[in-house]
């Protein structure tokens, strides 16, 4: 009798555990599976609980009937198989009702108030000498039977009854189960141990169902929580900027590893506490930063989003740096649950922004320097030159690496056309350098001596300059020359229509200390052209040769009858012509007719 108490009341106790997980799990948009088994698992725990109770010699046993206790326990069985039955014959659509909950539990409680009544009504109209245990004996057969019906229905009609992978997972297990209790509980008599083994079975049964709950309803969706939080986790730590969330009282809720890293705490040292006068407490001008006042906490009020684009936050070493952040408000049905701030260092675009102006300021007076030099080299071309000369200069960028002097000097006119190494700035005041320099009225030779020991002493390593160095005697027609390594000059004799090349007599300027140049005497004639010009005129990086053909062929198709200056314009302008590739330096041209 003890034995039977604790197998009952435990499967009472299971029965009904069931019914609240099950009742607990469930949500709308589920099955109707959980909400079955609840209402069920309610009605077998409290019949099984009414069969204890009034078993003969329980409390409630004074005032009802052995058969009583036999009819609860038989209705608890007839519920299980109907539970069976309503599992595989429910529409499978998901539970759409609103207070879907509250129903199913009248629904139960007004099933198991009308078998109670019901039980009440039939012993008080049946006669004393009908006894209900032969009826319960048969009845336990039919139940075995169904449950047979059950198995086999599954076994063999699964595909038909189309039933999910959890169904199957337990409503044939449970079927199977309940089937081997009614065949051992037939098989012995009452108080036989054959009925202590069908109870424990039975047991077996709801505890396997009820881990059965707790796995997929229970511990599954958590897992899965933690996994869609790991995930998420991971998706926040991936991302560059700092983001932490903030709950209504101003509290940090969670906080990413970005976030962390530019604020030098940890995730425990700044979740749960009010973030505010942890990072945000003092202005940029060192005032104190009310928690009133900042954006974060105006949006936990106003549930507005707001951008900030110059602000500053507080490291944990007391050390602040600039950040611009946005607070984007987070609502669950309707109500504010406070907001998300995702802010980023600023520090070096901040530092960009200010070379950028540093930089703009320099252009603007790189821009001026370009503007003067350009006015002096216009100047210079417009200038009457002493002889028929003409000179075009442009630059790459916006200062000119190329230089040129052209100085009259008794009955003798010095000129020279150079080129500094680079282009851009560095070239231009290296420009500016040599042009005291070449303004010397000395021989060629001497000249480029001298420039060539002041570029070695003042000029860095990686930097040199070329430079045709030359003196023409108006009466005598003579030109005396010197080249330090510039492109050769290419000199048109006009009576044999023939090109000769002006070679360099020395090595470039500024690499060697002692270099030595020679100078060259030509005899000229009338009619004859020099043409002096900078490398940026004839090569490009891309070209694979500088054999001057481009500069021959332009001097055989431009009119050589035309004056000095506009020969130049003509010569400069039909070299680019023939050149298919875009211009990489600077250029100049430098023209004397005889």
């Amino acid at each position: 009798m003890v034995v039977y108490i604790i197998l009952t009341v435990t499967s009472s106790f299971i029965a009904l555990m069931i019914a609240v997980q099950a009742w607990l799990y469930t949500r709308i948009g589920d099955s109707y599976n959980n909400i079955i088994l609840a209402g069920i698992f309610l009605a077998i725990g409290l019949f099984d609980l009414f069969h204890l109770l009034t078993f003969p010699g329980m409390p409630a046993s004074f005032f009802t009937t052995p058969e009583m206790s036999r009819d609860f326990w038989f209705i608890a069985r007839v519920t299980e198989l109907g539970m069976l039955l309503l599992l595989i014959l429910q529409r499978r659509q998901p539970i759409q009702l609103q207070n879907f909950k509250g129903a199913s539990i009248l629904v139960t409680i007004f099933y198991i108030v009308s078998v109670v009544s019901l039980i009440f009504v039939l012993q008080a109209v049946l006669p004393e000498q009908v006894e209900t245990r032969y009826y319960i004996r048969i009845g336990l057969f039919l139940l075995a039977v169904g449950h047979i019906g059950v198995v086999l229905w599954l076994k063999f009609g699964r595909k038909e009854l189309k039933l999910t992978t959890f169904e199957n997972s337990f409503i044939l297990p449970i079927a199977i189960y309940y089937m081997f209790f009614y065949l051992v509980l037939l098989s012995g008599a009452p108080g036989h141990i054959t009925y202590i083994g069908a109870h424990l079975m039975k047991m077996g049964a709801l505890v396997y169902l009820f881990i059965l709950l707790y796995i997929q309803f229970g511990e599954k969706p958590y897992r899965e929580i933690e996994r869609l939080s790991s995930t998420y986790e991971r998706f926040l730590n991936t991302v560059g900027e700092g983001i932490f969330g903030v709950d209504p009282q101003g509290r940090l809720t969670f906080i990413n590893d970005a976030a962390s890293k530019m604020l030098g705490f940890r995730r425990d040292e700044l979740v749960g506490r009010l973030i505010h006068p942890i990072i945000h407490h003092t202005r940029k001008n060192g005032k104190p930063y009310y928690m009133e006042d900042s954006p974060i906490y105006l949006s936990l009020e106003t549930a507005e989003f707001s951008f900030v684009a110059d602000d500053q936050f507080w490291r944990k070493d007391g050390t602040s740096f600039p950040i611009e952040y946005f607070v984007q408000p987070v609502f669950e049905q309707g109500i504010n649950q406070g907001v998300l701030v995702t802010f980023k260092d600023i520090t070096e675009p901040l530092k960009l922004k200010e070379l950028e102006r540093a930089h703009q300021a320099v252009q603007v007076e790189i821009g001026l320097a370009a503007k003067v030099q350009q006015d002096l080299f216009e100047s210079m071309e417009r200038t009457n030159l002493p002889l028929d000369m003409g000179v075009v200069s442009r630059a790459f960028k916006e200062l000119n690496g190329d230089f040129y002097t052209v100085i009259p000097h008794g009955e003798e006119v010095i000129f020279s056309v150079a080129d500094v190494s680079g282009k851009g700035l560095p070239a231009a005041i290296q420009m500016t350098m040599m042009q005291f320099a070449m303004e010397m009225r000395e021989s060629p030779a001497t000249m480029l001596a001298k420039i060539n020991a002041f570029s070695y002493t003042y000029m860095e390593a990686s930097r040199f300059i070329t430079m045709f160095k030359g003196r023409y005697h108006q009466k005598t027609r003579t030109l005396c020359y010197a080249s330090a390594g510039h492109e050769p000059g290419i000199l048109y004799n006009r009576l044999t229509a023939t090109f000769k090349e002006l070679m360099p007599t020395g090595p470039i300027l500024g690499i060697i200390e002692d270099a030595t140049f020679r100078e060259r005497h030509i005899q000229l004639e009338e009619g004859d052209i020099l043409v002096l010009f900078t490398d940026g005129l004839t090569e490009r990086k891309k070209n694979k040769t500088d054999d001057g053909e481009i500069l021959r062929q332009a001097l055989e198709e431009v009119d050589l009858s035309l004056p000095a200056a506009s020969l130049a314009h003509s010569l400069f302008e039909r070299i680019n012509a023939l050149e298919p590739l875009p211009v990489e330096d600077d250029q100049t041209l430098f023209v004397l007719k005889v």
